[in-house]
């Protein structure tokens, strides 16, 4: 079937593709990139959109579940320190950044409902194995090939989300996946503080294993590009620098949320004394306004574009999340709802920048090295907040400690919008985003066969 060349689409010149060309990226100068075209094609195949989303949610589930129990799982379980109750959190994200090559490798080259779907059976799998752990260590073992498997299935989840966008809808499309994906969250979390914990990782595998039968039910399988041979994330980014833009946040933006779902609910536990089911109930305060919104985060960014919300929303959670060791107990549930809000200003542009910048055969490498760069927050997030909290707990005590680890959080996140506000700001002058609809044009401009 031939169809006729898109309206605005430039003619490749010698060093350039078509899809280069209509981004306007030099071949040379990766970064100077003049105004790009854009597409009429807004049109959003909701019918295939949704299944994806809904499995993105049930992907979360398992992930999540853990948390509200961390406490009684691990460290009472085990018998284990601060530090190696933190490094629960990150043990999983370890082996997802190990086997990163190997889940961009197969998200791109093998059909993408058989990759979610092995995923999540894999992922049951493992989650039954934690239950069954005779010891710390292979507790922790395997929670790193766990995240292995959850990884694989989330980054072909989203790479999926990503081929079905187009410019002008792209942050809808997104907004939804990421939704599902905060939504996700949250069920896993009030789950968690709702089952007992010694039954937690079984309940976690069960909905685990639901999510791969509903893979082979309900996700369809869409034509797909092979991607050449890569070393993966390196040569991608070589090629399409921009997309350090979602990686430097998504990396900073976990790394808040991990410093939140490890030390701030020790917080809760050991400065307030709550139960599970109450620390389980303000991380949901945090996590449902963050999913109910990033869908209409995500309609505002296609109109003003990435920029503003970004920023905005980067120094106001900064803010927030310093002040967790000193705001009063009962208003911390007005605090995680602000939290919320502001999170999803910065989730909505992140989602929708790495779709934009990565082409159609590689977004599974993009999504994979965005998922990648996110878990190394995640990683670096528990583990320093409890580095922290170990030293500074035997000078300064048990609340101050926590009190300095949510500052040195906040800190983070304001300075990563403060050092990428020039950039973005620079971008954003030469129109680099799409003018009014926000996005430069995408790379995947063949209409849909």
């Amino acid at each position: 079937m031939v169809f006729s060349r898109p309206h605005g689409y430039r003619t490749a010149t010698p060093g350039r593709t078509p899809t280069e060309a209509n981004m306007g990226i030099s071949a040379n100068h990766p970064w100077k990139l003049s105004r790009p075209t854009t597409s009429s094609d807004h049109t959003v195949p909701w019918s295939a959109v949704w299944p994806i989303a809904g499995l993105t949610l049930v992907a979360m589930v398992p992930s999540s579940l853990i948390v509200p129990v961390l406490k009684e799982v691990v460290a009472e379980r085990f018998g284990a320190g601060a530090f190696w109750t933190h490094s629960f959190m990150s043990a999983n994200l370890i082996g997802a950044i190990c086997a990163t090559p190997l889940i961009a490798h197969c998200c791109d080259r093998y059909t993408r409902v058989w990759v979610v779907a092995s995923g999540l059976l894999l992922d049951a799998l493992l989650l039954l194995g934690l239950q069954f752990a005779p010891d710390l260590r292979t507790l922790l073992l395997l929670r790193g090939l766990e995240g292995v498997a959850h990884m694989l299935a989330l980054s072909a989840l989203m790479a999926c989300g990503a081929d079905l966008s187009r410019p002008g809808s792209r942050g809808r499309v997104m907004g939804v996946v990421g939704a599902c994906m905060m939504l996700g969250t949250a069920a896993g979390t009030r789950l968690g503080g709702l089952a007992a914990p010694h039954i937690a990782f079984v309940v976690a595998a069960i909905v685990a294993a639901g999510g791969a039968l509903l893979t082979l039910m309900f996700l369809r399988n869409r034509a797909q590009d092979r991607a050449e041979r890569t070393r993966w994330t390196w040569a991608v980014l070589r090629k399409h620098r921009q997309l350090l833009i979602p990686f430097a946040y998504t990396f900073i933006d976990r790394f808040c949320v991990g410093v939140i779902i490890s030390s701030f609910v020790l917080f809760l536990a050991d400065t307030h004394e709550m139960l599970p089911a109450t620390r389980s109930r303000l991380l949901v305060m945090f996590l449902v306004p963050f999913a109910l919104l990033v869908y209409p985060a995500g309609r505002v960014i296609d109109r003003i574009g990435p920029v503003f919300p970004l920023v905005i929303g980067s120094l106001s959670f900064g803010v927030l999340i310093a002040s967790y060791g000193f705001v009063d107990v009962n208003w911390l549930p007005g605090v995680m709802l602000a939290s919320g809000v502001v999170s999803a200003l910065m989730f909505a542009p992140t989602l929708s920048l790495c779709a934009t910048f990565a082409p159609q055969r590689l977004r599974g490498s993009a999504y994979a090295g965005f998922n990648a760069a996110g878990s190394l927050g995640f990683i670096a997030g528990p583990i320093v907040a409890g580095t922290i909290c170990q030293l500074a707990t035997t000078p300064f005590g048990t609340t101050a400690a926590y009190q300095l680890a949510f500052v040195f959080a906040g800190f983070t996140q304001i300075l990563c919008a403060l050092l990428t506000l020039p950039l973005l700001l620079r971008l954003w002058r030469r129109d680099v985003f799409g003018g009014a609809r926000g996005f430069p044009a995408s790379r995947d401009t063949r209409p849909d066969a």
